[in-house]
């Protein structure tokens, strides 16, 4: 990719100019970045594949090589050799711009003789003072892994992607050099696990991060860098959080919380709210008041759709309305409205107004009661006129329910004389 703007043109010829890693960077990566194994034969000899020491007695899962120091992890195997690969990066500057080196380490172990590392150079992001980034790297073969670079390719202008900043978001060598801009804005210290070139880049656009970061919280950073949209909804809520000194303990948890809040109408300016003594229990309070709403949304909806259903059920049923029968204790009446078979199915919590019984034209339904009280749910065939179900609450038989069976069984030939009217 040629260089276009004055910008690109500036990072080409800062490009050609970095120095070679250091022995020293790459002697930290080594120690720091891959696992350090000691293979361990049925015999009880141990070899340190860091330095190819050999020694017997180990009998831990991990132990310290008695040459080297190297704490090592221990496998038992006859094997001779392994390899292990990681990334890592070097903060540094060069001609005015912030630069993030990613490197891929190679390490090849062989018992009995020293470790060999491989550092090869990936990619670099460039950035400068106003946040614009630029992509130096190898070229990507076609592949299904990340990271299949060619090798015999240069480090040129790339067009960034998802596979590049994956990579970059790696291990950082703690002695880095930063531009003035980026150590006024409070860059100093560890990254704390957040993506190097993401950080530098919001710590340069926004002055938000630059205002989290110097309170020391990197832990909250890192979830706000992560999830942006989440520091756009939060950040009215977290300057009270900063201004109470108010220490989260789960951010994740905490940003769900405030949108339940926000769900269910609550000030979300006030620290009351914002700061909770006990963040997972007003988590969970808010969760099943949430949980209500949209049932009551839900349940709104529903009896939307079903009024909308109201002129075909009278057209299904209108010649059933006003039909009932007692026994004298039981009283069994036809539903009449839409909005009776959703009261009757809160009532008695079952599914006949959530499952539309209404639009059913080959079934009557009647609710049994006691004294105006709802005992029972009972549906009837039109073919067969036989009672298919009767469901108290939640949809148990009550003690009345062969009466009320039988009751309507009883009464059939009125139905029949409705239905020939």
């Amino acid at each position: 990719m040629k260089a276009r703007t004055k910008y690109q043109h500036q990072v080409v010829a800062a490009n050609e100019r970095l120095l070679p890693l250091t022995e020293r960077q790459q002697t930290w990566a080594f120690r720091h970045t891959v696992e350090h194994f000691a293979f361990r034969t049925p015999s009880g000899q141990t070899t340190c594949l860091d330095c190819g020491h050999r020694w017997n007695g180990t009998k831990a899962k991990h132990c310290r090589c008695p040459k080297c120091g190297a704490r090592l992890k221990l496998e038992d195997t006859l094997r001779r050799k392994a390899d292990s690969r990681s990334y890592f990066s070097v903060i540094t500057v060069q001609d005015g711009l912030q630069v993030q080196r990613v490197f891929r380490l190679d390490v090849s172990y062989h018992k009995g003789r020293p470790a060999q590392t491989v550092a090869r150079e990936v990619i670099r992001y460039w950035i400068n003072e106003n946040g614009k980034t630029a992509v130096t790297a190898l070229r990507r073969t076609m592949g299904y892994y990340r990271d299949s670079f060619s090798y015999w390719s240069d480090l040129e202008l790339r067009n960034d992607n998802m596979d590049y900043r994956y990579i970059a978001d790696c291990y950082v060598y703690p002695n880095y050099t930063a531009i003035p801009k980026l150590r006024r804005n409070g860059l100093k210290g560890s990254f704390a696990d957040i993506a190097p070139q993401q950080l530098m880049k919001a710590l340069l656009t926004d002055n938000r991060v630059e205002t989290i970061l110097k309170s020391g919280r990197k832990k909250d950073l890192k979830h706000f860098i992560d999830h942006p949209q989440d520091l756009d909804f939060c950040w009215p809520s977290y300057k009270i959080v900063l201004r109470r000194n108010y220490r989260i303990t789960d951010m994740g948890i905490w940003v769900d919380y405030l949108r339940m809040l926000d769900r269910c109408g609550k000030d979300l300016h006030n620290a009351h709210y914002v700061c909770p003594a006990d963040l997972h229990a007003e988590h969970d309070k808010y969760q099943e008041k949430v949980r209500i709403i949209r049932e009551q949304e839900k349940r709104k909806e529903q009896m939307k759709r079903a009024m909308e259903n109201e002129a075909r059920f009278r057209e299904l049923k209108g010649k059933f309305l006003g039909l009932e029968f007692t026994d004298g204790t039981i009283i069994v009446r036809v539903l009449d409205s839409v909005v009776a078979y959703y009261e009757e199915g809160s009532a008695l919590h079952h599914c006949v107004g959530e499952c539309e019984y209404y639009l059913k034209p080959d079934t009557l339904v009647f609710s049994a009661r006691i004294e105006n009280k709802r005992v029972e749910t009972v549906e009837l065939s039109l073919e067969t006129f036989k009672v298919l179900q009767s469901r108290g609450l939640c949809n148990r038989n009550t003690e009345y329910h062969d009466r009320i069976v039988e009751l309507v069984q009883k009464n059939v030939g009125l139905i029949r004389k409705r239905m020939a009217a």
